[in-house]
């Protein structure tokens, strides 16, 4: 599998799951809750076999710092068991903070996950 049609099948498994999902960071107009799809660093392509070795992907989760804490966990769960719907990961880490970074005056919660792939699929 190609680094693209990984991420074909992580935009298709999301939107069946209707989880808003983007591939351009995120403004103040965006539509939240939100999880976009940011930076990654690979071992892209096996010589070999021409297939995804390994991706350390990070996906980042936004929503309103209004939402109550308990169902804040509740979708970050859902994107997490809707991603391993789509892949299984080596590693996966979740970092929770408070990000102020997108224009708009009110802070929102983050969420940022770091998934480490390895393997053929």
């Amino acid at each position: 599998m190609t680094l693209s049609q990984w991420y074909e099948d992580v935009q298709t498994q999301l939107t069946v799951d209707g989880l808003n999902l983007a591939f351009v960071q995120p403004d103040d107009k965006s539509t939240l809750p939100l999880v976009f799809v940011n930076v990654h660093v690979d071992a892209d392509m096996s010589s070999k076999t021409g297939t995804l070795s390994s991706v350390g992907q990070q996906i980042d989760i936004y929503d309103s710092i209004d939402i109550p804490p308990a169902e804040w966990e509740e979708f970050v769960r859902k994107v997490k068991w809707s991603l391993s719907k789509v892949t299984r990961w080596q590693s996966l880490t979740a970092t929770n903070s408070i990000d102020t970074s997108m224009g708009d005056s009110t802070p929102l919660r983050r969420c940022m996950l770091l998934i480490n792939i390895e393997g053929d699929y």
